[in-house]
């Protein structure tokens, strides 16, 4: 990966300010992993909105694991290392050329009615799964569109030296209902949880 970075401290702050790297639009995707949290949130250029199942107010910053934040324009993606130091890459839609397009099921085949404003929680019934997305102005059929994809794309390179095509890299792109539809983008209508 030759564009990688050392991120020096990784906070709200840093996802901001990279904000436009990935989108024109109101809002973006943001998916988190860190201890005792892994889920979608929304990026706006001065805000996070986590969804009500978030157990605390802010994430632990120093402890995520993995965070990608993405839109129509392409994707950050931050990893903690082995060496404990957060590490990050964009990967912009138009150098994505050489990919591979691939969509992965998310958890949730059945949706369920809460009133949590603008959140909507699909449930895998069964399995104790379930995922929180901002998309109540989306209108689901649990029969057509769950359970929802994630779009994405897998970066193919040729290594001349050996002379060898692999997957490198990987990038979320977007949720989609079906795999030949567009992305879904999240509510920009959200309050600060």
């Amino acid at each position: 990966m030759s564009n990688k970075i050392l991120i020096e401290e990784l906070n709200e702050s840093w996802v901001y300010q990279r904000f436009s790297n990935v989108t024109d639009e109101d809002a973006a995707w943001v998916l988190l992993q860190e201890p005792g949290f892994i889920g979608f949130g929304v990026v706006r250029e001065d805000n996070i909105v986590w969804p009500p199942n978030k157990p605390k107010n802010s994430p632990d910053w120093c402890l995520a694991s993995d965070l990608r934040l993405f839109g129509e324009k392409g994707e950050w993606h931050v990893w903690r290392d082995w060496d404990g130091k957060h590490y990050a890459r964009l990967l912009k839609t138009d150098e994505m050329t050489d990919a591979l397009t691939e969509h992965h099921f998310l958890w949730g085949r059945k949706k369920v009615d809460i009133n949590n404003g603008p959140w909507i929680k699909v449930v895998e019934e069964g399995r104790g799964a379930e995922i929180w997305l901002p998309l109540a102005s989306e209108k689901l059929n649990e029969k057509s569109d769950l359970p929802l994809r994630l779009k994405l794309k897998q970066i193919v390179k040729y290594d001349p030296e050996y002379h060898l095509a692999g997957i490198t890299d990987a990038a979320l792109i977007g949720l989609v209902r079906s795999s030949n539809e567009d992305e879904i983008f999240p509510q920009t209508s959200l309050s600060c949880s």
